[in-house]
């Protein structure tokens, strides 16, 4: 209390453009406190959110582009007929491949069994492998057994392990 007074008597005792001068700089200290402790974390905070809100809409809308193409290619698949019946699976399963444009994603493709065959792809176009896989399952009667499916670097890519049989 008593150091309060004493900077209450030093302020009185100066001159009346010191005081102006003492004033002005209290001000300017509140307002560079007042942005770097108030404004500037609240502003921040508001880009980031914005940010994020714009990724989810982007997403999303990937998301509805993506389930209209699954249903078109569910509607061009119901018409398809079996072909490659008497040909190896894994043949069948390359051919559908480098046909997807799939080729530079293929890192192995190996037998599994007389009818059957595992491949690892990767960095991979998921709608590419969408179209590829309803290829193989309406056009060749080939379908998946299991499958991984990882999320990849780049947007729009995955990384893929897949079983897949021959009906």
């Amino acid at each position: 209390m008593e150091q309060l007074q004493q900077l209450k008597n030093r302020y009185a005792s100066l001159p009346v453009k010191e005081q102006r001068m003492v004033i002005g700089i209290a001000c300017l200290i509140f307002i560079t406190l007042f942005y770097l402790v108030v404004w500037e974390p609240i502003n921040d905070g508001l880009k980031h959110e914005q940010q994020k809100q714009q990724s989810q809409k982007e997403i999303i809308i990937w998301m509805q582009q993506a389930a209209i193409e699954v249903k078109s290619l569910r509607a061009a698949g119901s018409r398809g007929t079996i072909r490659n019946k008497n040909k190896p699976a894994t043949l069948v399963i390359e051919q559908a491949i480098n046909n997807a444009g799939l080729k530079p994603s293929v890192i192995k493709i190996e037998s599994s069994g007389k009818n059957g065959a595992r491949v690892t792809l990767n960095e991979a176009s998921f709608n590419q492998v969408l179209v590829w896989l309803n290829t193989l399952t309406k056009h060749n009667g080939i379908r998946v057994v299991s499958a991984n499916f990882e999320r990849a670097g780049k947007p729009g890519r995955t990384n893929i392990r897949l079983t897949l049989e021959r009906m």
